[in-house]
C-alpha cells in the first residue's frame, strides 16, 4: 500500500483534479446548469467530478472524453451521459473551433415533475461506470441543439414559470434520449477503436483497479505485458495526461470522497490510499485540490 513520491519530472504538476466549483454552485442553488453551443476555450481542460448527472453534447471539432474506464473519440452528434461522481475530462484538439451543449442536474429536480416510474427509467441512463455514448444522426441534431437552446434561455431570462418550462425541457430531451436509447440494438455498430485506444482504457482499468497500490510504470508495463515507453506515449496522446498525473488526480478524489462522507482521521485516509506519510498526504492533497485535508474537510462541513 505504500509508493513512493513521483519526481517533478515524471508530470506530476500543479492542480490536475478538481471539484468543478461552478457546477457545483449553480447545483446547490437551483438544481441544474446549463450552457448551450458553449464555444470557450480553457488552456487546461482538468480531470475533474461534480455533484448530480451530466449530459454532454459534442457539435463540432476534434476531441476525445475520458469518462471512467472509457474513452470515447467523438464525432458531431455524439451525446454522453454519467454520473457527476465519475472522474471525467475532455480533450479537444487545439486545431478546430471545440463547440458544446451540456446540461447537469440533481435526480431530485425532475423527480417532483414526473411519475416515479419514468423518473426512474430516465434517471437510469446514467447508471453505466463509464458513461452511456448515444450518437444522434445528422437529421436528428437540430432538434436536440433547441432543446438545449430554450432550456438555457428559460435559465437566463427567468420569465413567468421559468421553472417548470426548464423541468418540461429536460424531461422531453431525456424522454428523446430513452427512446434513442431503446433502438441502439438496431442501429448500425460503433466505431471500433484503434489500438492506441484499447491499449488505453486497458491502462485506465488497470488504474482504476489497483490505484491505491504501489505502483510504478515498470510495474504497470509489466502487468499489462506493455512496453513502458510505448505505454506512456499511448497514455499522454490520447487522454491528455501522464500516467502519474492521473494516478495522482484519482488518489485525491478518493481522498475528497472521504473526507467528505466519514469522519476518518486523515492520517486513516493518507494510509488507505497508500500514501507513505500523513505529511506526503496533505502536500500533494494540496497541490491538486489547492486546501489541506484538513481545510478541504472544514469548508465543505461549513456549507
Amino acid at each position: 500500500m505504500i509508493f513512493p513520491e513521483f519526481p517533478a519530472h515524471l508530470g506530476v504538476r500543479a492542480i490536475t483534479s478538481s471539484i468543478h466549483t461552478p457546477t457545483n454552485l449553480a447545483l446547490r442553488s437551483s438544481g441544474i446548469y446549463v450552457r448551450a453551443d458553449a464555444s470557450d476555450w480553457q488552456y487546461h481542460w482538468p480531470m475533474h467530478t461534480h455533484e448530480g448527472v451530466e449530459v454532454y453534447f459534442f457539435i463540432q471539432g476534434q476531441a476525445n472524453y475520458v469518462v471512467g474506464d472509457d474513452i470515447y473519440d467523438l464525432l458531431p452528434g455524439d451525446m454522453l451521459l454519467f454520473r457527476g461522481s465519475i472522474m471525467h475530462r475532455v480533450n479537444p484538439s487545439r486545431g478546430t473551433p471545440y463547440l458544446r451543449s451540456y446540461v447537469n442536474f440533481m435526480p431530485s429536480f425532475i423527480q417532483d415533475q414526473a411519475p416515479k416510474e419514468l423518473t426512474g427509467k430516465l434517471l437510469a441512463l446514467f447508471d453505466s461506470p463509464s458513461g452511456l455514448l448515444i450518437r444522434w444522426l445528422p437529421d436528428e441534431r437540430e432538434e436536440i441543439k433547441n432543446c438545449f437552446r430554450m432550456m438555457q434561455q428559460e435559465k437566463e431570462k427567468e420569465p413567468f414559470g421559468h421553472e417548470y418550462m426548464l423541468k418540461t425541457h429536460l424531461l422531453q430531451l431525456l424522454i428523446r434520449i430513452y427512446r434513442k436509447s431503446k433502438r441502439l440494438p438496431d442501429l448500425s455498430p460503433l466505431q471500433q477503436p484503434s489500438q492506441t485506444q484499447a491499449t488505453v482504457r486497458r491502462i485506465l482499468q488497470y488504474l482504476n483497479q489497483h490505484f491505491t497500490d504501489n505502483l510504478n510504470l515498470d510495474r504497470i508495463a509489466k502487468a499489462l505485458h506493455l512496453n513502458k515507453y510505448y505505454m506512456c506515449h499511448c497514455f499522454k496522446e490520447v487522454t491528455g495526461y501522464t500516467i502519474n498525473n492521473y494516478l495522482m488526480s484519482k488518489r485525491i478524489e478518493e481522498a475528497k470522497k472521504l473526507l467528505l462522507t466519514s469522519d476518518h482521521p486523515i492520517g486513516a485516509i493518507s494510509e488507505m490510499l497508500g500514501f507513505n506519510t500523513s505529511v506526503h498526504f496533505s502536500r500533494t492533497f494540496k497541490q491538486f485540490a489547492g486546501a489541506s485535508p484538513q481545510a478541504f474537510r472544514k469548508v465543505s462541513a461549513d456549507r
